[in-house]
């Protein structure tokens, strides 16, 4: 799975390290909750009291951890105990160089001596944040600051630290990402959360590397042709995404190397001729389906008369033969498949071009295709509720598929199947 391998490279790069307490009821929070309150374009770990207190150490500003992470400030949570333990080692951080961001506590989190636990955070309360004031507030203790009353975002704005990821779709939340670092490369997984496809420019906290753009699922990459260097030196690269499609976006030779020479990423498309009418499909007459049925259009097998199609599930074969156009040397051409449902291989002259399962169903047809006629043969596979669903007005005896996971009954509605296009021969526009 290269996107697992991907993300599992380096470190995870994160501004803010967030605890979360060791209150009753307790758990990690989802990021959509944004506990750090950092919004979008900055990250956050999470940390438990043990990791704090055993692992947590300062160099240079930064908390740090044994396994190599690090972070720019330490966030508390919301509430008004904590525990003495963990107030002392905050002690220790900010004296170290650490930022601690979070509200002033004023009583210890456990019952364990009191009152006088109660007074030992009071009094620690008091030398790390400093007297008591109404609005936000910042105090020095030691090499560290303990501010109160402001965001995590406002603190990493406020010292010139701008967002690790911005742009339009992961302000509004059709976007994340995540970031990891290597010794040799800045790595981030930009990923489209809805289901329509999004043209967005990401800029992205890092300076001087030209951006590589990896596909998630092929592994093939390639250098960005457009992006721009911003004024603070962050790089802005305009992507294209497919719906719930993602990128991986790579930072790791000098931008000098290869500088931005052209005016997109992405190739646009020209139809060069449809492909929908007049296939022939093939089924398997072992789960229900015809050897043969014609398809003068593109239809879901759902909406076909016939029980063996209407109901089939499994692998069915459309094929026919086209007749390319002839294009000059080196001219890429593509089949899109429009809608399948669910999955596609496609084969041209008996050569398989790739197989696809999400959107767009598109693959690549040259080396395989050739001037003339053409075999093209697109086999496609469907889900199993519809096969159960017809087997449910069987009698038992002639049913082919049983399941105790899920209800499918003669009312269940069908699921759409099959390839339903409009299928088109495209080639990328000069």
């Amino acid at each position: 799975n290269r996107t697992q391998w991907m993300l599992q490279q380096g470190h995870f790069v994160a501004d803010a390290l967030y605890y979360y307490g060791n209150q009753v009821p307790n758990f990690a929070q989802l990021r959509s909750s944004d506990p750090a309150q950092l919004g979008p374009g900055y990250d956050y770990d999470v940390v438990t009291e043990e990791a704090l207190l055993t692992r947590a150490t300062v160099h240079a500003g930064r908390i740090e951890l044994p396994d190599g992470m690090s972070y720019r400030v330490l966030v508390l949570p919301n509430y008004s105990a904590i525990a003495l333990q963990v107030l002392r080692k905050i002690r220790e951080l900010v004296a170290a160089g650490a930022t601690v961001i979070g509200p002033r506590p004023a009583t210890a989190m456990s019952l364990a001596d009191y009152p006088k636990c109660d007074a030992a955070v009071r009094q620690l309360a008091g030398a790390l944040w400093g007297p008591e004031t109404a609005g936000p507030a910042e105090h020095k203790y030691g090499t560290g600051r303990v501010i109160a009353g402001r965001t995590a975002r406002e603190v990493l704005s406020a010292g010139g630290i701008l967002p690790d990821c911005d742009g339009i779709g992961i302000v509004n939340g059709t976007l994340n990402y995540i970031h990891r670092r290597t010794a040799d490369a800045d790595i981030y997984f930009v990923a489209n959360r809805s289901n329509q496809t999004v043209t967005a420019a990401c800029t992205f906290r890092v300076k001087g590397l030209v951006p590589e753009l990896w596909n998630a699922v092929t592994g093939e990459h390639r250098f960005a042709l457009a992006y721009q260097v911003q004024p603070d030196g962050r790089i802005t690269v305009p992507l294209q995404f497919d719906p719930c499609g993602s990128w991986f976006v790579v930072f790791r030779a000098p931008a000098t190397q290869h500088p931005p020479t052209g005016p997109r990423n992405f190739p646009e498309f020209t139809e060069l001729q449809p492909l929908d009418a007049d296939w022939t499909v093939a089924f398997d007459p072992k789960w229900g389906g015809p050897e043969s049925a014609a398809f003068p259009r593109l239809v879901s097998w759902t909406t076909r008369p016939e029980p063996g199609i209407k109901y089939y599930s499994g692998t069915a074969v459309y094929r026919k033969t086209f007749t390319a156009p002839a294009l000059p040397a080196g001219r890429e051409v593509w089949l899109d498949l429009g809608q399948v449902d669910e999955l596609a291989e496609v084969k041209v002259n008996n050569q398989s071009c790739g197989i696809v399962w999400t959107p767009p169903f598109r693959v690549r047809l040259t080396p395989a295709l050739h001037s003339g006629a053409n075999q093209l043969e697109v086999a496609v596979v469907n889900f199993w509720p519809n096969r159960i669903i017809g087997d449910a007005a069987l009698p038992p005896a002639q049913r082919r598929t049983r399941t105790n996971i899920r209800k499918l009954t003669t009312q269940t509605s069908l699921m759409d199947s099959g390839l339903l296009g409009p299928v088109r021969l495209l080639t990328p526009k000069e």
